[in-house]
């Protein structure tokens, strides 16, 4: 008997790692940024939306072109969505990402993420100083959490919108036989002006049509949906549209440069015979502290009106291509 439990002893030893070991793998998927080496990418030569005449004039007018930016890089690393925390850590810490990614902080100055933070307090007002006080101190220091949501990214047809304009919408959102808006009566909702059906379906939980939920629940939190609603709402200075089919098509153009799909090898009875591929993240914070285990963890300010509706940075990780499409827009008052 004590020779059988001397050999489970010894298996066990050789099995098991030792605490040391385990907190170490556990560190490393968070500080290690040896594994996974990133480049950027230039913009696609053929339709971009970013880039493409048509779209980006829409982007421009709706004022969601100047404090935006989309940017692509090339990993090397397989990536495993089962669990992306490691790599959003990495992608962050990234020497490349951090000169080619820039957001927008509460001086409205372009940075970088974690490194190059602007260390003045130029162009910040007394209400700002606590924020200042934070950008000083988050020099040097590397990334060490990432805060972000998994957004549901399964559409590969327009269907969803057919609800705004099949007749089923009252009140009505566009006019029948017709691609123009209902005009409504001019009002103030969250914060946007709102003259249509398709901003008040969009702003009011009081609106019939999103008490009847003329849009199933699970199709707005479609990443599709929520594109769509970040072009209509628009940024400070949005010029809006009367027609419907504006939004629709920049929806598609944006939606196809930051996702793809790929053709089923095998449909088992579904109608599509295609599916999305890539895996989309909302990064809701970004943590940063040196290198000294006992330094307190500080978070970023990634948007220069935090908490904002239309503030936004989307991950949009494509695993057989081991690309990175990241997709930013950082809300300017315009008062």
């Amino acid at each position: 008997a004590s020779s059988r439990a001397r050999l489970v002893s010894r298996l066990t030893r050789s099995i098991l790692p030792r605490p040391s070991q385990v907190a170490r793998m556990a560190s490393t998927a968070y500080h290690d940024t040896s594994r996974r080496v990133f480049h950027a990418l230039p913009d696609p030569t053929g339709a971009w939306a970013f880039t493409e005449t048509a779209s980006r004039s829409f982007l421009r007018k709706w004022d969601l072109s100047k404090n935006a930016r989309a940017r692509r890089f090339r990993y090397t690393t397989p990536f495993h969505r089962m669990n992306p925390d490691g790599f959003l850590v990495d992608f962050f810490n990234s020497e490349v990402v951090n000169e080619h990614l820039q957001v927008m902080g509460s001086d409205k100055q372009w940075r970088s993420v974690v490194r190059g933070v602007p260390k003045g307090t130029a162009g910040l007002g007394d209400g700002d100083r606590e924020d200042a006080n934070e950008v000083k101190n988050v020099g040097n220091k590397k990334c060490v959490k990432v805060a972000y949501k998994k957004i549901q990214c399964t559409s590969t047809s327009m269907q969803i919108f057919d609800p705004l304009k099949d007749g089923s919408a009252e009140p009505r959102i566009v006019r029948d036989n017709s691609d123009a808006l209902m005009r409504r009566v001019e009002d103030i909702i969250q914060g946007f002006p709102v003259g249509d059906e398709l901003r008040a379906f969009l702003l009011d939980e009081a609106n019939g049509n999103f008490e009847n939920e003329l849009v199933a629940p699970e199709n707005r939190r479609e990443f599709l949906w929520k594109i769509f609603e970040h072009l209509v709402l628009g940024g400070a200075s949005c010029q809006y549209e009367d027609s419907l089919s504006p939004y629709e098509n920049t929806t598609k153009a944006v939606y196809k440069s930051l996702v793809r799909a790929k053709k089923k090898e095998e449909t088992d009875g579904d109608e599509t015979n295609a599916a999305v591929v890539s895996d989309v993240y909302l990064i809701k914070s970004v943590s940063v502290s040196a290198s000294c285990a006992t330094e307190t963890e500080t978070e970023v300010q990634l948007f220069p009106k935090p908490g904002h509706k239309q503030n936004w940075c989307y991950l949009c990780v494509d695993p057989w291509r081991k690309h990175v499409t990241v997709w930013y827009h950082g809300y300017v008052p315009y008062w």
